[in-house]
């Protein structure tokens, strides 16, 4: 905002430097720096700025708890009953508790339900806080069905707390011999995914099949319409050269 003042407010109280606090400005750009970060410096921090032509804010947590869990594995199992899934997990101090939950999807060509969630609490191997804060585990899953959707879900715990559920995954066991090839399934977006873009994208998709579809029957109509035309013009021509 032009010719703006700029305040900082840490659980809506307003933020003074200090020796571990220090806040500048330069130009447009304004930032607030915490050094050697202590518990009492986490919490909501919001940037408001004003001017005479109105105001503005930006919020931020600052957390100690672990980032979201992402995963890393291919969605194509190598096995028909057993898959590893695999995932990483970014947190200063060590993780405590991880709790793994997956479940299957049931469906047919019209249908699709959920199954009952299968919950898996893991202990993860302890280590030195002065390690790289990116945690990579990993967890082989069993007793599968062949030919299948599964979704699985990570959420990790350290000194501070538990972390954001991570996004749905979805994977899918290998075909058994008499099953129609695994790699041949259209993707399933699941009715509860966290991520957002997932409902997004199957409507979109849809859509551009519309689109393509209309098109197609446009340009047989128009082709059709010609071929008649030309059809009627070369008939018109014969008779006048019969006569």
């Amino acid at each position: 905002m032009i010719n703006s003042k700029v305040s900082w407010f840490q659980n809506s109280f307003p933020l003074q430097p200090t020796d571990r606090r220090t806040m500048t400005s330069r130009g447009n750009r304004h930032t607030l720096v915490i050094r050697h970060v202590q518990p009492e410096d986490f919490g909501n921090y919001s940037c408001v700025a004003d001017n005479s032509l109105g105001r503005q804010k930006k919020f931020m947590e600052v957390s100690g708890r672990p980032g979201p869990a992402e995963f890393h594995s291919a969605p194509w199992s190598r096995s028909p009953d057993t898959y590893n899934l695999t995932w990483k997990v970014d947190s200063y101090p060590p993780l405590q508790e991880v709790r793994l939950l997956y479940r299957k999807l049931m469906m047919n060509e019209t249908f699709q339900q959920p199954g009952r969630w299968h919950d898996v609490i893991l202990t993860p191997t302890p280590r030195a806080s002065s390690e790289p804060l990116t945690h990579f585990m990993f967890y082989t899953l069993k007793g599968l069905q062949p030919s299948a959707v599964y979704e699985a879900i990570v959420q990790a715990k350290n000194r501070y707390g538990w972390n954001e559920v991570s996004d749905i995954f979805q994977f899918y066991t290998q075909r058994s011999a008499s099953d129609p090839r695994i790699e041949d399934m259209e993707l399933v977006a699941s009715s509860t995914s966290r991520n957002k873009s997932s409902h997004l994208a199957i409507p979109n998709i849809l859509t551009l099949l519309g689109i393509v579809t209309i098109f197609n029957i446009c340009a047989c109509y128009s082709i059709s319409a010609a071929s008649r035309r030309f059809l009627l013009l070369r008939n018109n021509f014969i008779d006048s050269v019969v006569t």
